[in-house]
Formats: structure tokens, C-alpha cells, sequence
């Protein structure tokens, strides 16, 4: 349950976070690189991060990594809370994705101490469940504070969560060790394994199109749409709780019949949702986002549960924290991947397309040349600067235009992009090893 807990907390953060992202940017006055910076400083660190403290939970103690990563979650979620620039904002995410680094691997490594290698797959996929319900939540949740309270208020949710937390490990969690060996010769055994190298690259191509999808949906869906953060928060339920249902059921089907086909079909289906929502536009409606979504959390689901229980499965007990580290730093490295590519591609697609839509709705000069100096504002699905205080006259209402259809030109491109990444990653999951007999 401390296991469950911890990493919900993280979970939590991290949609309650993404839906957060366009008051933030209005408050600190972000760019679009530099949202992507703040969204990415945590990604990275926690990437850096994890590797060395996946050893450390082996060498001093899983439950002592894990409550010292949870203190310092909480001890970071207050600076970012009392930051009102953007560089406090990556240098708190920085502090708060090394915390992330301590709390995660000792988190896995927890769990799998607990439960036998036959009998890890249901157990995974609860945990996997217990942290996608979070993350489905976290859209909502953060809605109401937001929209209540402020954009701040989202960290500061944290704080008491990781107070019960710490609680609830100093009294339930025994602690547990591994054995001491060199860290080179550690990493270099497990990822010299096909099931942990290949699994681990899979667990990060799935999180390539989940974050790249999640960056993008919630500028179009407050910034483009107009919806308010609980809308917002309501209409990307659909992606992130069907993960709910998937994920045990992949671990289900991992331990039944090896972990190769359903990481490949779960892959799949997030290629066919991701290149399905490659058509949204300005128009969309909740209906055209329903079930590519669903397509999308139920396969990332499947995959993510599926390809951890291939990791820790091939991994002798001893050295699970390793492994849970080096699964960590592969999704949180794709996760980097996904925002930086679909951030890239928007930059680049909206400067290939929007000459096009100024020319097509005929807006005059000045106007046109005003609109195509301000690209990063479009990226974002908001209005260039200067044009949001007119009202509802034509020229607002053309300027809006061609705003919100170059953001959706501009986004369909990335989440191809992203779908065709996931679907090589479907073919490349046909290699896993079969398991061996138990």
C-alpha cells in the first residue's frame, strides 16, 4: 500500500501538473521552450537520478531510500509552489525529479520484495492501476484547485499526501536489502539481459506518445477549445483512467503467456489512437476524443505493465532495485523524447503552415506580418500577442482562426510523428524472449 501510495503521489503530480501548464505559462510569462523546460527538468533529473539510487535502496535499504525520496518530494512541491519565475520553477522540478529518483525504484523494489517471481504479475498490474487512477484523477483534481485556488495550490496538494505516506511505511514496509556489488558490473549484467534492455526501451517508447499526447492535449483543450481546467481535466479522463483496466490485465496476460504480444498489441492500439487523434481540429468534439483516447491509455496500459513484469521478472532479487531504476530512467527518458520531438515538430510545422492560413483568410499586412512574428503564441493555441483584447470583430475572430487551425495543423503532425514511433516499437516487441519455465 506505501508502494501503491508513493507512487500515485508521483502520478498525481505529474497530469495535475500538465493541466496546470497554461496558468503557469501566463503567470511566470513562459515561452513555449520554456514550458517545455520546466516539464522536462523534472523528466531529466529523475532520469539522472534513478540509476544511482536504485543501488543505494540495494545497498542501505529500500524502505529508507523510499521514505527519504517521499520527505523530499513533498520539501520540493513547496518551493515550486512559492516560485514566481521560471528558472525557480526548473530549479524546484530539478530538486523535486531527484526526490522522484529515490522514491520510484525503492518503490518497485518494495513490492517485488513482497511477492514470490510467479506471482508478480497481478500485484504490477494493481500497482500500475492504483497509479493510473491517479494520473486520471489528477487531471480533475487539479481543475478544482486551479480554478479554486490557483495554480499553486496543485503542489502544495502534496505535502499532506506525503506526510500520510512516510506514515504509512515507517509502520507497514519491512525493509530489505540487496547484495553489494560494484555498480558497473550490476548494470552492466542486467542490461546485457534482452528481456531488460529491450523491455525497458519499450516502457520508454510507450511513454514517447503518452507524454507527447498529454503536453498537447491540454494546450488544445484549454487554449484552443476554451475549455476551463475541470472540462479539461473531464475530457483526458478517457486517456489516462481506462489505464485502470489495462494495466492489470496486462500483467495478467504477461505472467500467462510471456510478455511479448501484449506489450506489442498494447503498443498498437496507442499507434492507432495516437495517429486517430492526429485528426482533432478547432471543431473536435468530446465524441472524436473518446475512443482514440481510450485506444491510447488501454494500450499504454498494457504495454507499460507487461514490459515491467518482463524486467523484474529476468531480474534476481538482489539487484531489483537496479532493475527498477534502469525501467524508470528508460520511461522517464522517453517521456523527455516525447515533449521534446512533438514540441520540436510543432515549432517547426507551425512555421511551414501558417503563412498558409494567413494567406487563405486574407488578413491584411500588417495584421498577417503581426500574426506570423508571433509563431510561439500559435504554438501554444493562444492568440499573438495584440489581437486578444478586440473582441468579437472579424479581424479577432479571423485572427482566432487562423490561430487555432495553424495549432491543429501544427499538432496533427506531431502526434504522427509519435505514432509512427510507437508503431516501430510494436515490431521491435516481437523480439522479447519467451519466458522461462516456472
Amino acid at each position: 500500500m506505501a508502494a501503491v501510495l508513493g507512487g500515485a503521489m508521483v502520478g498525481l503530480d505529474g497530469t495535475a501538473t500538465t493541466i496546470a501548464a497554461p496558468y503557469i505559462s501566463a503567470s511566470v510569462g513562459a515561452t513555449l521552450g520554456e514550458l517545455e523546460l520546466i516539464a522536462n527538468a523534472y523528466l531529466v533529473a529523475l532520469a539522472v537520478g534513478l540509476l544511482p539510487a536504485g543501488r543505494l535502496a540495494d545497498r542501505i535499504g529500500r524502505r529508507a531510500t523510499f521514505v527519504a525520496g517521499v520527505v523530499g518530494f513533498g520539501l520540493a512541491s513547496l518551493g515550486i509552489a512559492l516560485s514566481g519565475g521560471v528558472w525557480a520553477l526548473v530549479l524546484f522540478r530539478v530538486l523535486q525529479g531527484f526526490a522522484g529518483a529515490l522514491l520510484q525504484p525503492a518503490a518497485l523494489a518494495l513490492l517485488r520484495n513482497a511477492f514470490p517471481t510467479d506471482r508478480l504479475g497481478l500485484p504490477l498490474g494493481i500497482w500500475g492501476g492504483a497509479n493510473a487512477l491517479a494520473i486520471g484523477l489528477g487531471p480533475v483534481i487539479a481543475g478544482v484547485v486551479v480554478q479554486g485556488w490557483g495554480w499553486p495550490a496543485v503542489f502544495l496538494l502534496n505535502l499532506p499526501v506525503a506526510a500520510a505516506v512516510v506514515a504509512l511505511t515507517c509502520y507497514a514496509a519491512v525493509e530489505s536489502r540487496g547484495e553489494r556489488r560494484p555498480v558497473p558490473g550490476a548494470v552492466r549484467a542486467l542490461v546485457g539481459r534482452r528481456a531488460v534492455h529491450l523491455g525497458s526501451a519499450l516502457v520508454g517508447v510507450s511513454s514517447f506518445g503518452v507524454f507527447g499526447l498529454l503536453f498537447l492535449l491540454t494546450l488544445y483543450l484549454q487554449n484552443v477549445r476554451g475549455l476551463a481546467p475541470v472540462q479539461a481535466g473531464a475530457w483526458m479522463l478517457t486517456p489516462t483512467c481506462v489505464v485502470v483496466l489495462s494495466a492489470p490485465l496486462g500483467g495478467l496476460l504477461a505472467q500467462r503467456f510471456g510478455p511479448r504480444w501484449p506489450v506489442a498489441a498494447g503498443l498498437l492500439l496507442v499507434a492507432g489512437g495516437l495517429a486517430t487523434l492526429a485528426g482533432l481540429d478547432p471543431r473536435s468534439t468530446f465524441g472524436d476524443l473518446l475512443l482514440p483516447g481510450a485506444l491510447v491509455g488501454f494500450g499504454t496500459g498494457m504495454c507499460a505493465i507487461a514490459a515491467t513484469e518482463a524486467i523484474l521478472g529476468a531480474t534476481p532479487e538482489g539487484d531489483t532495485g537496479t532493475a527498477s531504476a534502469v525501467q524508470q530512467i528508460a520511461s522517464q527518458l522517453g517521456g523527455v523524447l516525447g515533449i521534446a520531438t512533438v514540441g520540436a515538430v510543432m515549432a517547426w510545422q507551425v512555421g511551414q503552415t501558417l503563412p498558409t492560413r494567413v494567406a487563405q483568410a486574407g488578413l491584411p499586412g500588417p495584421i498577417g506580418t503581426a500574426v506570423l512574428a508571433d509563431q510561439d503564441a500559435v504554438a501554444q493555441g493562444t492568440v499573438p500577442a495584440g489581437f486578444d483584447g478586440l473582441g468579437e470583430s472579424a479581424v479577432a475572430g479571423a485572427v482566432r482562426a487562423v490561430s487555432q487551425w495553424g495549432f491543429t495543423d501544427a499538432m496533427g503532425a506531431a502526434l504522427l510523428v509519435a505514432a509512427a514511433v510507437t508503431a516501430v516499437g510494436a515490431v521491435a516487441a516481437l523480439l522479447l524472449p519467451r519466458p522461462a519455465a516456472r
